[in-house]
């Protein structure tokens, strides 16, 4: 992760676009989802890279999947800006292929897809949901939760658990 607020995720800002390496990052009043800075190619390159060397080339920094800064993310025009005060309804969950964190926000007819891949993906699910809930809440909305069906199970977001 870049920051304690940026998490490192795979984005699908709609059901027909494919899932891109990007990041997202919590500002003040909105929640901004770039994708890395990275083409195709240099991804296959870098993918492919790590994959013949162990993932060295990403421990030792010389490659990152997600490679997108806060100020990239700000002034970047592909960055996707959800005000926190639109949004409507979120989905923590886990399926078989991981977990995923599916928004519903106002202005949208498809649902913000973002999946996690880490060792730490269900602790930053469920960081980022209640995060997203808490700040939604500061802009005077009430999120609701729904269940984005399919092999999922939802995340439970209360503290105890």
């Amino acid at each position: 992760m870049d920051d304690p607020r940026s998490y490192d995720v795979l984005l699908r800002p709609t059901p027909d676009d494919r899932a891109r390496p990007g990041r997202a990052f919590l500002t003040d009043d909105a929640l901004l989802l770039a994708p890395s800075r990275h083409g195709r190619l240099a991804r296959v390159v870098g993918d492919a890279a790590n994959g013949l060397f162990g993932h060295l080339p990403e421990s030792l920094g010389l490659y990152d999947p997600h490679a997108v800064t806060r100020t990239e993310a700000i002034h970047g025009p592909e960055t996707l800006r959800i005000r926190y005060a639109d949004l409507r309804a979120l989905a923590p969950f886990v399926r078989p292929t991981g977990f995923s964190l599916h928004l519903r926000v106002d202005g949208r007819s498809d649902d913000v897809r973002l999946a996690f891949r880490s060792n730490d993906e269900r602790r930053e699910t469920v960081e980022l949901a209640r995060e997203l809930r808490r700040r939604a809440s500061e802009a005077g909305v009430e999120v609701d939760y729904f269940d984005p069906g399919g092999r999922t199970r939802l995340l439970p977001l209360d503290e105890g658990t």
